[in-house]
């Protein structure tokens, strides 16, 4: 690559996946609260296998394009290569952010995502404090699972701190599960989170 390439953002070419019409009302609900530039927190409750991560991307895609960042949040435990490569394939620039990087590697990462160079940062609870300028979207994916919660000081649930980090900036909040916890529902039953089910595999 020229170096006039290589310092050209980088336009990632990958096949366009259809969504079936429960995915599409999932993305049209998000991207509603998107476009309005306002805050809701969407709770997408999907089957194992019902192509929430789908979704996500799309929204991420959408979010991207407007030269904004995102932050999607996964339990450690999915913070796998095929995870990563996933969002790789189809937004190039990627921060991935876990408890095994060191000081150095962090911080580096961190310096891309606090200077904009980065538009989507992936990974576990700590991710949700990633120092980006140009926030667009929090997606916290098995919202349910335990891995969220700090139990050791400083003690902060990942969930909470993305909910409020998405209304004090206006955006959206997606929570995925299919298996959503308890404070979710009761948030949906009150009218605060809106909620999408994806029933299909």
């Amino acid at each position: 690559r020229t170096q006039q390439q290589a310092d050209a953002p980088v336009e990632v070419e990958t096949p366009e996946f259809s969504l079936n019409p429960d995915q599409q009302y999932a993305l049209d609900t998000i991207l509603r609260s998107l476009h309005a530039r306002e805050h809701k927190t969407v709770l997408v409750h999907g089957v194992t296998g019902s192509g929430k991560t789908e979704v996500y991307i799309q929204a991420i895609r959408e979010v991207v394009g407007y030269g904004r960042q995102a932050i999607v949040l996964v339990p450690e435990i999915s913070l796998t290569p095929q995870t990563v490569e996933r969002f790789r394939s189809r937004f190039g620039e990627v921060a991935v952010l876990h408890s095994h990087l060191t000081d150095a590697e962090r911080h580096w990462h961190w310096q891309q995502i606090a200077e904009g160079k980065v538009p989507v940062v992936v990974g576990a609870r700590s991710a949700i404090f990633a120092p980006t300028p140009n926030l667009g979207l929090i997606v916290l994916d098995e919202e349910h699972d335990a891995s969220f919660k700090q139990d050791n000081a400083p003690r902060y649930h990942a969930r909470d701190v993305a909910w409020q980090r998405a209304l004090s900036e206006g955006i959206p909040l997606v929570l995925g599960s299919a298996t959503p916890s308890l404070e979710s529902w009761q948030q949906v039953k009150r009218g605060d989170f809106e909620l999408v089910s994806l029933p299909k595999r």
